[in-house]
This record gives structure tokens, C-alpha cells and sequence, in this order.
């Protein structure tokens, strides 16, 4: 016999959770973000500071507790030092929100974790008050090298407190056998209208109301409610702070005396404020201009901010910070290209290589600090493994002078020669290498020092661009023609070309196209040699990440070609733009029958794959793991804290020597080092590269 579902009453409280033919320049639409993350629970005591250097892509999840904005060196123009958060108008997917209208909307969010405001813990415990002069800081820049934000737009800061409360989620239910129901309550019939109770060790008052008649020959159970299943809430409760309207970087500059990021000091003074559940955050409203032409309506109304920092002992003169760091993008050995096909490189290595490097370096101190440099070269599983250094050079505060300038004549940490060639060998198509650059003073107290690491590879592909692209590419009139200028060195083969092209709204951008490849004709793009028609734009799941276009037959060339593209319609194709490298010269535009140079700053995110196959060689993890040092200084065991698993362990010291190297441990004795500071490097078993510094005290 069966029988109805069984009907639950009971009392809960339920709590509310809160049309002229011409080039077009669009905003950057990056291909992909991570969610939203959480997590409440993690504190930290004072100091917080973020200054953007240690990560790339994403926030530090230690630090903040959301993943919109993206951590990147290529949209902040010259920021105080490496790397910046920028805000945009992308939601999760990278797509522009469907809801972007032309008012002013609430787009991206960059949230601190909870921080304790109530007290600290060293030099020993103790309550905070207002008395304690707690200041946060930041540096913010609008457009950079993105799109700016209009006067209706803005960048808002707002400081929050937080509540907790318990929240129903579900009842836990029980089932029992009606037989068994029977005996327990010493009955041989239940009939509609009956109550079944929850049995001993259940949360009392919960029980099932019968609606069939039941007798003893009726097989099955009965569910039960049992237990109420509760889930702490946090609410937050968010108070305005600061924001500043939108406006072009150009009015900025003249408004900010000429400076490229400006300073910004809040202090903490409301006494609602010093809690342990402080939180701030950034967020930035955005407005989407071109609303009636959705293949332009791209990223746009970007925000940068870099060097956030909360503190006690503080006041609105504490500008300074004891500090050399290097700024800006990470610099080339190559003097044209970002990257070059090693095949290529073989034939004649000194037309690719500059003279000097091109660094930005800053002290962001009050004060003079004579900086000792290095740079190091290592090739990645081969033999060439050098070290330049620079004599030392006084770096003049970055408030007055700006960043470090390059002599006159010879070479300073701001333009270091280039030590060596890279390494030929006829074995490898592709060579890749870690690049390491370090700035120190080791007679301040306590020392200060930075570094920059990263990899550059030769495989085979040429790339003018850095692989950010800030603004897109097109345009305005059907057949409309693009080239970028590329020069081979020997005889070589042409397999297809990546190309990466900005989302839009509803992919409105997804028309088609021709790739085409041109000869040289005096300095411009001549006859035709190939052509792959009827392509449309493909976008990858993955931030910063081309599209591979295989030719149908092999283009054998020599000497300058051009390859671009051919627009089928007069809608905007918005292929990629870098705008923090300036090739223009290289680019060409025809949108009336005749060959013209780019009006247009930046480099094109066109890359021609050239010899036998497409092997594009492995790019750096974006979301490299982490690794924390303690105690930090250090006397006797250096302990290391990290999502690593294994790997190789070295550390240096100032003058780049290798002092320890091994399997990684998570304990490594120190006590036979000299007192210094050392840097230590650990390569991971898939491959990561993962720097930081520590002190050796006794």
C-alpha cells in the first residue's frame, strides 16, 4: 500500500539576507576572469599593505577577498612601482555586463579581508583607539593606458563593519519504519490528522503530521523531521569615504602637477571603526558610451590603483616610504620585437639585441639611498648562466625627481648594458630563460631591496605586443585593409598566425574576415602572397590567450612581408591593441584604396608562427603559488609556508652567489650564513618560479 508525501508543520524565523571610413580604437575586453571568492573568517592585525608586485592576474587572496579587478603591469602608465589593480566594466565570464547602460552603473569590486582594527599584537598586545593616528593610503590613476572614465563616472573607497547572525538553511530528516512506529508508540493504526514526534535526541517540538491512514500491514518509513540545520551570515554594513569623478589622464596630469599616480591619505578617526571586523574597499561605477554600437562597446572607464597601505603611527604627511622598487613593464633584451623566432635569431643574433635595457626604478623614500644592481641570466635547461652588475648610483626620491634617469654616456640601473648574446645552439627551435633583476641598499636599516624575475622565451613566433591588450583595433568601412611589417632574416616558412581579439557585447564583433599576407612594396604592403578568407574571431577560456589561424598551404618567405587583415563588413573586428608598446611605425591601415601609415599608438596583437610546426613554447603561470618565510629575521631555521609541493630550493646572496641549493624542505638551517640579506628562489616541479627575500640576524 502507498501513501502520500507526508506534510511538515513547524515554527521557524527566517531572517532576510540582505559612418566615416577610419580607424577605430576600442577599450581592451580580456577573454576570461575567476569568480567571486569569500572567505570571513581569515583576519589580519595591522600593518596591511598591498603593493600589487607579488602577483599577476589576480588579488592576493590573503589579502583581498574578491577576484574582479586584474592585477597586470600593462594598463597603470608608470606607476610607483610594478603592477597595479585595474578596474574595468567585465563581469566573471569577460564578457561586458548585460546590464551596462549609459547611467553610471556599479561594476567591479576589490574588497579587503577582515582586518582587526581593535588591537595589534606586537611589539606586545594592546587596544587601538583614534589616538593610534591610523591612516590608509593608496596611489590612483584614471584611463592609463586603457580608456579613461567620463565625469559621470567614478572610483569610490568605502570602509565597512560587519555583523553576524544565524541563518536557517535546512531541516535534517530522519526515516523510521512504520513497524517500528508502531512499537514505539504502542499503537496498531495512525490515521490522517496524527501526529509522529521526532524521537529522543532530535531537536524537540519537530514533528510529522500523518495523511493516510496507516495500519500494520503498510510497508515503508516515514520521514522525521530531526534537527535544523543553521549557517552563520555575515552582514556588512558599508559607509562612503572618498571618490573622485572621471576624468582623461591628460586633464589629470595638468590637475596633478604632473604626476602619473596621485596619493591619496584617509584617516581613521570614527571609533565605529575600530573593531575586529574592519573591512575597506575599492569599487568604480562605469558608463557605457556606445550603447547603439555594440561591436565597439568593448571594456572601457578603466581605474588603477597600486601601493595600498594601513597603518598605525601615522599622519597626512607620511607620504614616504623606505622603499627601491622597480616600476613599469618588464624590460626587453630584444631593441624591436618582444619575441622572436629562435630559428631566426640563430642567423644573425646582434640585429635583435639592444644595447641597454630599459628600466624604471624609484625610491620611494624622502631621502637619497646609493642603490647597488645586478641583473642575472639563466638559461632554462641549458648552460649560459651570467651576472651584470652596475657600480652603485645615488637614486634621488621619486616625489621630486621621478623615476631614475639614464647618464649621459655609460650605464646606470635605469639602462644596464646587455652582457652577452643569447646562446646559440643548433639542437633546440626554442630556448627559454629566467631573467632576474635586483636592486638593493644594504647599509640602510633595515636594508632595502626589490627584485624582478621572469621568463623570456624564443620559440616561433614574432610578437611586437606584451600580451595585455588595453584597446582594440579596426576599421569603419567594409573591405577596409590592416597590415603590421615583420622582416626575416633567412629563408623561412609561414604556418598560420595567432591573433587575439577582444569580446563584445553579445560577441556583436563575430564577423568575417581574411587573413592576408603581403609582399614589400617601397617600405608598404604590395602584391598580394596568400590569403585564408572567411574566418571569424575565436576567443580562448583564458585571459590573455591567442587564437591559433593554421594557413591551408605553407607561405615560403624572405625578407620584409606584412600580414593583416581584411574587414568583410564595416562593423569593427576589435582585434587587440597593446598601447604600453609603441610600434606603430610598423603598422599600416587602407581604407580607401592606398597604402597609409597608423595614425594609431600601439602595437597589433598579430603574431605570425613561422618554420615546420606550431610549437608555441610554455608562458608563465599567471597564478604562480606562494610562499611565506618566518621567522623573518632569522637566527637558526629558516621555515617555509607555501602551496608548494616540491621542487629545487636556491638562495643568494647580495652579490648573486649561490650560498644554498637542494630539494625543497620546508626547513632550512641558516645558522652557518653571515648576517645579511638573501634571496631566496624555488622552481617548482611544474615548472613556477617563485622569489622572495629574508634577513639573516643573530
Amino acid at each position: 500500500m502507498s501513501f502520500k508525501t507526508l506534510a511538515l508543520i513547524t515554527a521557524l524565523a527566517f531572517v532576510a539576507i540582505p559612418a566615416v571610413a577610419q580607424e577605430i580604437v576600442t577599450p581592451f575586453h580580456s577573454t576570461g576572469k575567476a569568480p567571486v571568492r569569500r572567505n570571513v573568517a581569515e583576519a589580519r592585525f595591522l600593518p596591511f599593505f598591498d603593493d600589487f608586485s607579488r602577483t599577476n592576474t589576480y588579488p592576493d587572496s590573503t589579502k583581498w577577498t574578491d577576484n574582479n579587478v586584474l592585477v597586470n603591469d600593462g594598463f597603470p602608465l608608470c606607476p610607483p612601482n610594478r603592477n597595479g589593480a585595474t578596474f574595468d566594466v567585465l563581469d566573471a565570464n569577460g564578457r561586458v555586463y548585460d546590464y551596462a547602460i549609459s547611467n553610471p552603473f556599479v561594476v567591479e569590486y576589490l574588497t579587503s579581508v577582515r582586518i582587526r582594527l581593535d588591537s595589534i599584537m606586537e611589539p606586545e598586545p594592546r587596544a587601538l583607539s583614534p589616538a593610534d593616528s591610523i591612516y590608509l593610503s593608496f596611489y590612483y590613476q584614471p584611463q592609463g593606458n586603457g580608456n579613461p572614465p567620463e565625469a559621470q563616472d567614478s572610483l569610490v573607497l568605502q570602509f565597512g563593519t560587519t555583523t553576524q547572525h544565524q541563518e536557517f538553511l535546512f531541516l535534517d530528516y530522519q526515516n523510521y519504519d512504520i513497524a517500528d512506529i508502531f512499537a514505539e508508540m504502542q499503537v496498531d493504526t495512525l490515521f490522517p490528522g496524527d501526529t509522529v514526534w521526532a524521537s529522543i535526541g532530535c531537536q524537540p517540538g519537530l514533528y510529522t503530521i500523518i495523511t493516510d491512514t496507516l495500519t500494520p500491514i503498510t510497508q515503508g518509513s516515514i520521514a522525521v523531521p530531526c534537527d535544523s540545520v543553521f549557517t552563520t551570515v555575515t552582514d556588512t554594513t558599508w559607509y562612503h569615504v572618498w571618490s573622485v569623478p572621471g576624468q582623461c589622464l591628460d586633464s589629470f596630469l595638468v590637475n596633478n602637477g604632473g604626476q602619473y599616480f596621485k596619493q591619496v591619505m584617509i584617516p581613521i578617526t570614527d571609533t565605529k571603526y575600530f573593531r575586529d571586523d574592519f573591512y575597506f574597499r575599492f569599487y568604480n561605477y562605469a558608463s557605457i558610451v556606445n550603447s547603439s554600437l555594440p561591436a565597439e562597446r568593448s571594456n572601457e572607464d578603466n581605474w588603477n590603483i597600486d601601493f595600498v597601505y594601513l597603518n598605525i603611527n601615522r599622519s597626512q604627511y607620511d607620504t614616504d616610504y623606505p622603499m627601491l622598487t622597480f616600476s613599469g613593464p618588464k624590460p626587453s633584451f630584444f631593441s624591436r620585437y618582444l619575441s622572436v623566432p629562435y630559428r631566426q635569431y640563430r642567423v644573425n643574433p646582434s640585429s635583435f639585441i639592444r644595447e641597454n635595457l630599459s628600466i624604471d626604478i624609484a625610491n620611494l623614500d624622502s631621502i637619497d639611498h646609493e642603490a647597488q644592481y645586478y641583473y642575472k641570466v639563466q638559461q632554462i635547461g641549458g648552460g649560459q648562466d651570467y651576472t651584470r652588475a652596475v657600480e652603485p648610483t645615488t637614486v634621488h626620491p621619486y616625489q621630486t625627481y621621478g623615476f631614475l634617469q639614464c647618464p649621459e654616456y655609460g650605464e646606470s640601473p635605469a639602462c644596464p648594458y646587455v652582457g652577452e648574446l643569447f646562446a646559440l645552439s643548433m639542437w633546440y627551435d626554442s630556448v627559454s630563460y629566467q631573467i632576474s633583476h635586483y636592486i638593493f641598499d644594504s647599509t640602510a636599516n633595515p636594508p632595502l631591496i626589490d627584485s624582478m624575475v621572469y621568463h623570456m622565451g624564443m620559440y616561433n613566433y614574432y610578437a611586437y605586443d606584451d600580451g595585455i591588450p588595453e584597446l582594440g583595433y579596426g576599421v569603419s568601412n567594409a573591405g577596409g585593409k590592416f597590415a603590421v611589417r615583420f622582416d626575416i632574416n633567412d629563408y623561412d616558412t609561414i604556418q598560420g598566425v595567432q591573433l587575439l581579439f577582444n569580446h563584445t557585447l553579445n560577441d556583436a564583433n563575430n564577423n568575417y574576415f581574411d587573413i592576408v599576407v603581403w609582399k614589400d612594396e617601397n617600405g608598404k604592403p604590395g602584391a598580394e602572397i596568400y590569403r585564408l578568407s572567411d574566418q571569424r574571431p575565436q576567443w580562448q577560456d583564458q585571459i590573455y590567450r591567442f587564437s591559433y589561424y593554421k594557413f591551408d598551404q605553407t607561405v615560403a618567405l624572405a625578407g620584409t612581408f606584412y600580414i593583416g587583415i581584411e574587414q568583410s563588413t564595416g562593423s569593427l573586428i576589435n582585434i587587440g591593441r597593446d598601447t604600453s608598446n609603441d610600434n606603430s611605425q610598423y603598422n599600416y591601415v587602407n581604407v580607401n584604396g592606398s597604402w597609409q601609415p597608423s595614425s594609431k599608438h600601439g602595437s597589433l596583437m598579430i603574431r605570425p608562427v613561422v618554420g615546420p610546426s606550431y610549437f608555441i613554447g610554455v608562458q608563465e603561470n599567471s597564478k604562480a603559488p606562494t610562499l611565506q618565510l618566518y621567522p623573518n629575521p632569522v637566527c637558526n631555521t629558516l621555515h617555509i609556508e607555501g602551496n608548494v609541493s616540491g621542487g629545487q630550493v636556491s638562495i643568494y646572496d647580495l652579490t648573486g652567489r649561490t650560498v644554498h641549493q637542494g630539494e625543497f624542505q620546508p626547513e632550512i638551517p641558516v645558522s652557518q650564513l653571515h648576517d645579511g640579506l638573501y634571496f631566496l628562489k624555488v622552481i617548482t616541479n611544474e615548472g613556477q618560479v617563485i622569489n622572495q627575500k629574508f634577513i639573516i640576524r643573530k
